[in-house]
């Protein structure tokens, strides 16, 4: 039962959520979005892991692994802000 609950609660770090997400703003951002890709990009360096960790603390463990499987999951960043 253990293994189990151990398995399912496993996820992924918040910086390898974090570096997923910056990953697909690079890969959809157009030519003419760079601009806006790279400021995006730049704010979610800064805050993307506090905020997820600040999410863990409120929500438990338990939502950010379902958060979390989610986020590395999706194809798009549209897909990600879903979870």
């Amino acid at each position: 039962m253990f293994v189990f609950w151990l398995g399912w609660v496993r996820a992924p770090s918040p910086e390898v959520v974090c570096a997923h997400k910056i990953q697909l703003i690079v890969e959809t951002a157009t030519p003419d979005q760079r601009e806006g890709a790279e400021a995006l990009v730049n704010r979610l360096e800064g805050r993307c892991v506090t905020a997820i960790q600040r999410k863990i603390q409120l929500r438990g463990k338990l939502v950010y692994a379902e958060y979390a499987k989610c986020v590395m999951a999706a194809e798009s960043l549209m897909d990600a802000e879903r979870c």
